[in-house]
């Protein structure tokens, strides 16, 4: 039985799913070609819009929140849209990195693999 939550705690800390042990970008965003520790490969595994749509869901929720119990108090606008930005830009600067992870290793515990352009044996036309 395939462990699910394993995996996605592995991509929570940005970890190669199969060793847990390996790093799986390369800097912020760039996917490593393989795990340099058991050398499994992430060559044809993709997020997609997956990470950034999950990164606005959880961002969102949180501003609309912080904006709202902002509002109830004897707060500036200039005051408030800076505050709020702020956070925003943080926020999701830190939580796209980890959405990313999470998608990228349920993609590769699910078998999802997109086809390579440059390897004719698995891309046709």
């Amino acid at each position: 039985m395939k462990n699910y939550w394993l995996v996605i705690k592995r991509g929570l800390i940005r970890r190669c799913p199969k060793c847990g042990k390996g790093h799986i970008f390369n800097g912020y965003l760039r996917l490593l070609p393989e795990c340099l520790e058991c050398g499994e490969s992430f060559r044809n595994i993709r997020s997609d819009d997956a990470a950034p749509w999950a990164t606005v869901l959880f961002v969102g929720h949180l501003a609309a929140w912080m904006t709202g119990n902002l509002v109830k108090g004897d707060i500036s606008s200039i005051n408030l849209i800076l505050i709020v930005l702020i956070f925003v830009l943080s926020v999701a600067g830190v939580t796209l990195p980890i959405m990313k992870g999470v998608f990228v290793n349920l993609n590769w515990i699910s078998g999802l693999r997109y086809a390579d352009p440059s390897d004719p044996k698995e891309y046709t036309r």
